[in-house]
């Protein structure tokens, strides 16, 4: 993509781990059923996509015969693989997923050899006339559990997985960067940690250009930051941005008057759902945080007036065009979307891809919920067309193009 454009509505994704994938067969279904019934929705002939394929999956496509069939299916379907989620590692639909979808770490070699059967589908996936995908995965792990020892562990992960990235790269002209994807409560979870690490790893590692950030806004809305100003420190820092994934926090504000603030609270209930790890951070009047590992125990908190917070960030994604949710105090981030744009609009050398991920249609609470496949995609569906617009009203949506954005900063 050339540097003064923007993004045609074909090049603007979104990750497919909303959809449930056991293996090959699953994967094969969901493109069939979901991806196109989306692309469909929007009128487009092609479309670029965050794929999700979960190690199993992935596993299978090793097999020449399978790899064959699976990239006739894409170019059947219109989908134009650009970009891939390697974050969720098996089941992500299934049971309490919680901190496990963490594991396996960037300490545990199975992480490793995943990353590089993804990178070795995607080099060959991608089209004609794009020489460069990108990857989203885990932001090294989870930082409860993790130690000097793990770290000491996982960068020699890394480094064998960008040094055969780079022989990747020399053998199919095909460039595979990978994304470390900053999440409240990791490794990485803030601007200050992403850029300590960058310039650490961009000091000792030869082929450090094969390893980026994603930037997802929800997560870092969660961190209380502004994305603006986090973006534009991530370039003065020359932290390479592969992929920004677009979406939507949940924001509670709690009012003084003890009545509402229980009512407030019985109704953000709704949303601590036992799937996912829904962190949640609150900051004080000093500009401190405090932190949460899920919802619940948050819930519990000010329910017991252990704490008083005027606001709760809450990690649960949101469709994106969601504003207010339930009551007048249940909210999204989308000045954090907003901020996101406008640097987009005022950095026009800056063009990764963007996906939306809102992963979570399936766990909202009752009254939110789509109740039918189809009005589910009509939903995904809708957060692509508000994205559009959003490029729109920023002169930052093209004409239909061939040619795809998977620029780094």
């Amino acid at each position: 993509m050339s540097a003064a454009t923007g993004w045609a509505a074909a090049q603007i994704g979104y990750c497919s781990n909303v959809h449930p994938t056991r293996d090959l067969v699953g994967l094969r279904s969901s493109i069939e059923r979901h991806f196109q019934g989306v692309r469909t929705l929007r009128g487009l002939e092609e479309q670029d996509s965050g794929l999700w394929i979960c190690a199993r999956a992935a596993t299978e496509l090793q097999q020449p015969s399978a790899r064959a069939a699976f990239f006739k299916l894409l170019q059947r379907s219109g989908l134009r693989l650009t970009s891939l989620n390697g974050f969720p590692y098996g089941q992500f639909h299934l049971g309490a997923v919680k901190a496990e979808v963490y594991l396996p770490s960037w300490a545990e070699p199975e992480r490793l050899a995943y990353s590089l059967d993804l990178a070795r589908i995607l080099a060959e996936a991608l089209p004609a006339d794009v020489d460069q995908g990108v990857i989203s995965t885990v932001p090294l792990g989870y930082a409860a559990s993790w130690s000097p020892r793990l770290q000491r562990r996982a960068e020699s992960m890394l480094r064998q997985l960008t040094a055969s990235l780079a022989r990747l790269y020399l053998e199919t002209g095909k460039k595979i960067v990978f994304c470390l994807e900053m999440e409240p409560d990791c490794v990485l979870e803030n601007t200050d940690q992403a850029i300590a690490f960058f310039r650490h790893w961009q000091a000792t590692d030869r082929h450090h250009e094969h390893l980026a950030l994603c930037f997802d806004v929800c997560h870092q809305a969660v961190m209380f930051e502004d994305c603006y100003q986090s973006l534009e420190r991530l370039r003065q820092a020359r932290v390479p941005i592969g992929k920004i994934q677009l979406s939507n926090a949940l924001i509670c504000h709690l009012p003084e008057d003890d009545k509402r603030r229980a009512q407030v609270l019985q109704t953000l209930g709704g949303f601590a759902e036992t799937t996912y790890l829904h962190q949640v951070k609150a900051r004080d009047e000093q500009q401190r945080l405090a932190a949460w590992a899920d919802l619940p125990e948050a819930l519990d908190d000010c329910a017991s007036n252990l704490q008083r917070p005027p606001e709760l960030r809450i990690h649960f994604h949101i469709p994106l065009f969601s504003e207010h949710l339930l009551l007048p105090e249940l909210s999204g981030s989308q000045v954090a979307l907003a901020q996101t744009f406008d640097f987009l609009a005022e950095h026009g050398d800056f063009r990764p891809v963007l996906e939306v991920e809102t992963y979570s249609w399936g766990v909202l609470p009752a009254q939110l919920r789509p109740i039918t496949e189809h009005a589910q995609l009509q939903g995904i569906g809708a957060e692509l067309q508000w994205v559009e617009d959003q490029l729109r009203q920023r002169q930052l949506l093209q004409q239909p193009t061939r040619e795809a954005c998977a620029d780094v900063l």
